[in-house]
């Protein structure tokens, strides 16, 4: 029969067993994942389920921009709609009833999937069909007009200039140097003709959609040029050092001097969301119009700029790329059907650096059941954030996916706790050999 002594120190050890593995098991939380999607509200999503009152909780990392955290008695809830992409991550950190307990929380915010769009399937032996032709345009010399088509079923396209009389045909890449005119958006379906010179009255624009079955025409657009008069062809063409483009074509006049750049644009490095306008002050030295051009590169050479589809003013603001983009102008002055030579301004470089929307690292705390951090604030351990209303105590969790998964961290504790067990059962053990010992002893 054990003793009362050996009885006793087995309850005691049994009862430092049960607490070290509850103590261990308790201070840890494993990690918390969530995946929502962007602009979609999340409803209130349980991260942490604990079983002892919070007392104090606070997070040091980051949360998408739009999500709030809050905690009513021992659990932890992200609520809000995400206006953010990316994947965030934050270590937190609660004080409770029962001790210290931290654990890491894992946000990741996806695009929503946009259904392709179904469409009639294309005969693979039939022809490009043509959904939408080119329409006729007026516009006087020195004007700019634009031209659309689409088709279905096409690999490839091409935009052409059609003399009236239907002997000569221009590409649209050949036409600048053919008629002096600025071409733009001849890989798309949208083709832009710019500084329109009065030979090419009358004219026809079309577009020729291929496939592996044949070609497809669209009807002609016809192009009426009004005011000015006619030149004849004159297809010259030569660049300068300065890296200003002249043009010696139809509608170049020598004699029509070149305007001046007084104001030249600036360029700019910015922050993802911010924009720039770019700005140019020119002046003519006689009468005419001036007309602007803008360009685009993605280099610093000007031997590789392109012009950008209805940039024709004399300000434009580049639409967010990331990365460096340069950006020019080229001006001229137009009258009487005649071009004078072109002048440019200086590439400028414009950079887009940093990231849209998410809280920066830091630390933010949360006050009480009652309040959460301010979207989009950071704040110090210290800070006291403005009250919202807390998620539902009963959250509905369809709208993100919740998963605590496995963690070496669990595992350490566990194993912590097993070794405590066995050292308290060794320990027993001895005691009862040792018991068992000075019982014989007492026999003898």
């Amino acid at each position: 029969m054990m003793s009362k002594k050996i009885k006793g120190l087995f309850s005691a050890a049994l009862v430092l067993c049960i607490m070290l593995t509850l103590f261990s098991l308790g201070a840890y939380a494993a990690n918390a994942n969530v995946s929502c999607t962007l602009n979609q509200d999340v409803g209130s999503v349980m991260v942490y389920k604990g079983t002892s009152n919070i007392q104090s909780c606070s997070y040091n990392g980051s949360i998408p921009s739009g999500l709030q955290l809050s905690y009513i008695g021992a659990d932890i809830y992200l609520a809000g709609t995400p206006t953010s992409t990316g994947s965030y991550s934050s270590d937190i950190s609660m004080v409770t009833d029962a001790g210290n307990v931290t654990f890491t929380l894992t946000i990741t915010v996806s695009e929503a999937v946009v259904p392709a769009p179904t469409q009639a399937p294309i005969q693979t032996n039939q022809r490009p069909v043509i959904t939408k032709n080119p329409t006729g345009e007026t516009v006087e010399v020195g004007g700019t007009a634009q031209f659309v088509a689409r088709a279905d079923g096409a690999t490839s396209f091409v935009w052409r200039i059609v003399s009236a009389d239907t002997t000569n045909t221009v590409t649209a890449a050949e036409a600048p140097s053919y008629f002096g005119v600025t071409v733009s958006g001849q890989d798309t379906e949208r083709l832009t003709l710019s500084n329109i010179p009065k030979s090419m009255n009358g004219w026809a624009i079309e577009c020729k959609f291929t496939n592996a079955a044949g070609s497809s025409y669209t009807t002609g657009a016809i192009l009426t040029v009004t005011g000015g008069t006619t030149n004849s062809n004159n297809n010259n063409s030569n660049t300068n050092t300065s890296g200003n483009n002249t043009s010696n074509n139809n509608t170049t006049n020598t004699d029509l001097k070149a305007p001046t750049i007084s104001t030249q644009p600036k360029g700019a490095q910015l922050s993802a969301g911010e924009k720039t306008t770019l700005s140019v002050t020119a002046s003519a030295p006689a009468t005419g119009t001036l007309t602007y051009q803008w360009y685009s590169s993605d280099t610093s050479s000007m031997s590789e700029i392109k012009a950008i589809d209805g940039a024709n003013s004399a300000s434009y603001t580049p639409t967010q790329t990331d990365g460096t983009k340069y950006y020019c102008v080229g001006v001229w002055v137009s009258k009487d059907g005649q071009k004078s030579t072109t002048t440019y301004s200086p590439l400028v470089e414009v950079s887009y650096g940093g990231s849209a929307g998410g809280q920066q690292s830091g630390e933010l705390v949360l006050d009480d059941a009652n309040s959460t951090s301010a979207p989009g604030a950071t704040a110090t351990p210290t800070a006291n954030p403005s009250p919202t209303v807390s998620p539902t105590s009963s959250p509905e969790a369809d709208n993100g996916n919740y998963d605590r998964g496995n963690s070496s961290t669990l595992i350490f504790y566990i194993v912590v706790a097993g070794l405590a067990l066995l050292a308290v059962g060794g320990i027993l053990i001895y005691l009862i050999v040792v018991n068992s010992r000075n019982g014989k002893g007492d026999d003898d």
